[in-house]
């Protein structure tokens, strides 16, 4: 009879938090447990009796909530860049929760990039967010996003689309092993693993700042000695927060070339041509496409942008008054249709 008592009051609650709205930001929310972790995430518009495609959005590396309140209204940050509200007439749009940071936090307490002011990086005593910012952790938690949309009866299990931005979109390359998983996604993303940039930064700066030889190689040695703190952290180094830091970073330095290459599903890859640090590695993909004889996949490089897609200026300042995420977004949305036809 407690076994079954039980079992009755956890289907209950998790059925409110299912049925749980956020009708400003016309969304709902779900709450799934996996293994001891507890997965929220968003679905845009609340409708539940409309079969529709799917786009799960996996954002970058930010300890940011899912729903920003600025008391006047809320809006849900990791999309706001493009018109999702649009793109839900047709598709449910999923963002999912990062590891252990509230659904709704209000302005007040976030910084400046909408990070939670409570995830302290110098802090001695490490977080449950920084003790779960790993790869593999997201990996899991999303292809159990996955697995359960696919058995909603308002998901069309036969049309789930994973994209990923900037450390999301190392997410999504891996969630292209999921049975469920249609098309990915690649925006921003680094294929050499995310330290590379501040190498191939670095050594673009003998000829873009003009400095000399002996001073980039000496900055780039300096970041071979951070590198090798980050890798020094081991079993019995003090688990505090920058402890989890590094090995975060740790977790998301491998190169993704090969397993991109390999991919036999479809990959639209978008990135902007400023963003040099992850251009260069996204600029020689198509190379190695056609020497396996891939062909279904999209290149839009976004010609004058940054890691966000936004405008830079002759100087290499970012305009975030014009940003052209709708257009990376649309073109994803009508590359995949196209796929259909």
């Amino acid at each position: 009879m407690r076994l079954k008592v039980t079992f009755i009051l956890i289907f209950a609650l998790v059925l409110k938090l299912n049925a749980q709205v956020y009708p400003d930001v016309n969304a709902r929310l779900f709450t799934i447990v996996q293994k001891g972790d507890t997965v929220n995430f968003l679905k845009v518009d609340t409708c539940l009796t409309k079969k529709k495609p799917t786009i799960i959005f996996l954002q970058g590396s930010r300890q940011i909530p899912l729903i920003i309140d600025y008391v006047d209204f809320r809006f849900i940050p990791s999309i706001s860049n493009f018109d999702y509200q649009k793109l839900s007439t047709k598709y449910n749009i999923i963002v999912i929760s990062k590891p252990y940071i509230p659904i709704v936090v209000s302005k007040d307490n976030l910084d400046s990039q909408f990070n939670c002011k409570s995830e302290k990086i110098d802090a001695d005593v490490a977080s449950k967010y920084f003790q779960n910012d790993m790869l593999d952790n997201y990996v899991t938690r999303t292809n159990a996003v996955v697995n359960y949309l696919a058995k909603q009866k308002w998901v069309d299990a036969s049309q789930i689309l994973v994209v990923g931005h900037s450390e999301g979109a190392n997410i999504a390359i891996k969630l292209a092993k999921n049975k469920y998983v249609k098309a990915v996604g690649y925006l921003s993303g680094n294929p050499d693993g995310g330290f590379s940039k501040y190498l191939k930064e670095t050594r673009v700066e003998r000829y873009s700042l003009k400095r000399t030889a002996a001073a980039v190689q000496d900055s780039i040695n300096l970041l071979y000695d951070d590198w090798k703190q980050k890798c020094s952290y081991n079993s019995q180094s003090p688990k505090n927060t920058k402890y989890y830091i590094a090995k975060a970073w740790l977790s998301f330095a491998g190169s993704l070339r090969d397993e991109i290459i390999a991919i036999k599903k479809p990959i639209f890859i978008a990135y902007g041509t400023e963003d040099i640090g992850r251009a260069i590695a996204n600029d020689l993909l198509p190379i190695y496409f056609m020497h396996k004889g891939k062909t279904n996949y999209k290149m839009m490089p976004m010609v004058g942008c940054g890691h966000n897609f936004e405008e830079l200026s002759p100087e290499g300042v970012s305009n975030f008054d014009k940003m052209y995420w709708d257009d990376v977004m649309n073109g994803f949305v009508r590359w995949f249709e196209d796929l259909k036809e």
